[in-house]
């Protein structure tokens, strides 16, 4: 499940590419014996091959993704997390909107946003359950 981001992203690209021809036209311009030819390029990103640097992650793009769709959880899919986070998200609105805040917050003022990255949990900026426990001296 760790490249459904990367497969949803190549699939979402595809799909713009093959409605631009569409996207245009007129409802006249078409007739029934009128042909549409749609041509996909390859690009090198979009190859299958598995590449060892991971996609490059906006902050500009997550921080205004949590400002207009936080409570339904978009900034979560953008950052690749796990498909049920994103519903949760929908069902409660965010937290009562409390958790698309605090998540901004951690956008905005985290220094590497690689920590966030591919997280399976349902808050994002709690630590994991198998992380040691930290204890003072």
């Amino acid at each position: 499940m760790k490249d459904f981001g990367d497969r949803s992203r190549r699939w979402g690209l595809l799909l713009l590419l093959a409605c631009l021809p569409l996207l245009g036209r007129a409802a006249g311009d078409g007739g029934p014996y009128r042909e549409l030819a749609v041509v996909v390029l390859e690009s090198p990103q979009l190859s299958d091959s598995v590449s060892t640097a991971p996609p490059h992650i906006s902050r500009g793009l997550a921080a205004g993704l949590a400002v207009l769709l936080g409570p339904l959880g978009a900034h979560r899919i953008y950052l690749g997390t796990s498909p049920q986070v994103p519903v949760f998200y929908t069902i409660t609105f965010g937290g009562f909107g409390v958790l698309a805040l605090i998540d901004l917050g951690h956008i905005l003022f985290t220094h590497d946003l690689d920590a966030y990255r591919d997280s399976r949990r349902m808050l994002m900026w709690a630590p994991p359950r198998d992380a040691p426990a930290v204890t003072p001296p």
